[in-house]
């Protein structure tokens, strides 16, 4: 059986993450491709790779007809079964270019939950989303705020859309003091310092200007705290300016990609996301699984909030981050990695769904 998915590049991001954990657990009976435009973060490209999958690039999306014509060329030659694709607001491109190749079955998977402000991009989206409808033979989403954003109301209360939830290996994010220490020392930080953590790709909506500038704030009444920021993309060269300029370069650590999460995590006091717009993060439940209490915009879905110790805030109200992330923490991390287990973000689980959903459709 052949799958495509299909991304708008690797840059080591939630959807990337996502996509690697499912083919890794998945048994060897699925041949995997993933089409993207650019690759960002090469070593990100590279674990794909060393998994056995195929890689395609292809031109970007602006050059649509070349972009159109190297999707048809990719469906003709290799004859897919499936073509999954992540790229909510654009999906209707490849989705419509595999129906017209033939491919039999073409899910749309919105992994975004936004309210656009702006009324000529609220109706551009509408437009998209329906004509990605009408190409898609399959709704996934990774919970209800972006299946409402992509697939509508109505079709979410028919049943009509397939939750995915945003699956992790739970035991592998669970606290740990002793890597917590360990890491720590590591890094030169001391057990007296307030660690804030934000794990995400640099990109516009990440929001990393607001993070720095929530940060400064806290700094400026807690000036042993550091900001570890985790991940890399497009805007880290200006957002490593930016911290220079405004805050001590002891301050804010840019660690990049990194494979210790469990360790970062627990290393962290509090876990901040100011992200102007999200789906389900990913990076929420682990933090959660850690016991990392999280402080995230208010454009995130309550969805995300599945152990009680996550605050949403307007990215407006910077006092009130301020106030957040020095409430003190009464609870022990210990039992957060079981609680989120429960709530259905097994990965074992969840990847066993959707390899029985492609088996059915061989």
């Amino acid at each position: 059986m052949r799958i495509f998915h299909v991304i708008s590049g690797f840059e080591n991001g939630g959807v990337e993450t996502l996509i690697y954990r499912w083919i890794s657990h998945m048994p060897q009976d699925i041949e995997f491709h993933i089409v993207a435009q650019e690759i960002v973060v090469p070593a990100c490209a590279e674990r794909f790779r060393a998994k056995g999958v195929t890689i395609h690039l292809i031109p970007s999306r602006k050059h649509l007809l070349k972009h159109c014509k190297a999707l048809r060329s990719l469906f003709r030659n290799y004859c897919p079964d499936v073509v999954h694709v992540h790229t909510t607001e654009w999906g209707a491109i490849p989705l419509s270019v595999a129906k017209k190749a033939g491919v039999p079955c073409r899910i749309q998977h919105s992994h975004a939950a936004r309210k656009e402000k702006n009324l000529f991009l609220r109706l551009a989206h509408s437009l998209s989303f329906a004509w990605a409808r009408r190409a898609a033979t399959d709704y996934f989403a990774c919970g209800t705020a972006a299946a409402q954003t992509a697939f509508g109301n109505r079709a979410v209360a028919a049943g009509q859309v397939k939750i995915i939830k945003n699956g992790i290996d739970v035991a592998g994010f669970a606290y740990s003091e002793a890597m917590r220490r360990h890491t720590r020392a590591e890094l030169g930080i001391g057990e007296d310092q307030t660690v804030i953590g934000m794990v995400a790709r640099f990109s516009p909506q990440k929001n990393h200007i607001t993070a720095l500038a929530i940060f400064k704030a806290f700094f400026e009444k807690h000036p042993n705290a550091v900001l570890l920021l985790v991940g890399d993309g497009h805007l880290r060269a200006s957002i490593e300016t930016l911290a220079q300029k405004i805050l001590p370069l002891h301050a804010v650590r840019f660690l990049g990609v990194r494979t210790d999460m469990q360790a970062l995590y627990s290393t962290m006091d509090r876990f901040i996301l100011p992200s102007r717009f999200e789906g389900l993060p990913i990076t929420l439940i682990e933090a959660q699984a850690s016991g990392l209490p999280a402080v995230v915009a208010d454009t995130v879905t309550r969805e995300g909030d599945v152990c009680g110790i996550t605050t949403f805030l307007s990215t407006d109200k910077t006092a009130d981050w301020v106030q957040a992330l020095a409430a003190p923490v009464s609870q022990t991390r210990d039992a957060y990695a079981a609680r989120v287990a429960e709530a259905g973000y097994f990965l074992d689980k969840i990847v066993e769904e959707l390899y029985q959903f492609y088996r059915s459709k061989a």
